[in-house]
């Protein structure tokens, strides 16, 4: 006897293929919010008008916060479109608090640089914000949107074969048009 499609739980080449596709969207967002964090860090602190000159941590921190912003509407509205939560400030408050660790891991890391290795450079700045920092806290921001900010359930259909849900722990899965439902 077949088993029904709603008893379906995915093979392990749909989960991997599910975690690579949503890993891929979180990629670009990242990606994109890099350019906005990096260009506007080297704006406030190494450009023209020099703003924030000799504030690197308030550079960063400007920055970083304007590409938080960017990051929650694209991974809302794309990555995780499927996942969002219902109660919509419930959601923004854990992606700022996301946001907030990934940018506490890139504030020690500059910390670090400037008051204890006495490297100050723009180079300098750059590697400890955008090269160990950013890796660092983009790694832990990418499992906290998983597990804890984007585990709501699909509230309307999606295209097929779409990325659309896990829940807390959980793997992501695809949208079953025919059966109108998520394989499980």
């Amino acid at each position: 006897m077949a088993a029904s499609t709603t008893d379906h739980h995915p093979s392990l080449r749909e989960r991997i293929r599910a975690w690579v596709t949503e890993f891929m969207q979180f990629g670009l967002v990242g990606a994109l919010a890099f350019v906005v964090d990096v260009g506007l860090f080297n704006l406030l602190q190494h450009g023209p008008t020099g703003i924030l000159a000799g504030h690197p941590n308030t550079s960063n921190a400007v920055a970083a916060a304007t590409a938080t912003l960017f990051s929650w509407v694209a991974n809302r509205m794309w990555t995780y479109r499927g996942r969002t939560q219902e109660n919509t400030a419930r959601e923004a408050l854990l992606f700022a608090f996301a946001n907030a660790g990934g940018v506490l891991i890139t504030q020690f890391c500059l910390l670090f640089t400037h008051h204890i290795l006495g490297l100050s450079s723009p180079l300098a700045d750059n590697i400890a914000a955008y090269v160990v920092g950013f890796g660092l806290a983009t790694a832990f921001r990418f499992f906290f949107y998983h597990y804890i900010v984007f585990t709501g359930v699909p509230d309307e259909p999606a295209q097929e074969g779409v990325v659309v849900g896990a829940s807390l722990g959980g793997i992501p899965e695809e949208w079953d048009e025919v059966n109108d439902g998520m394989r499980r």
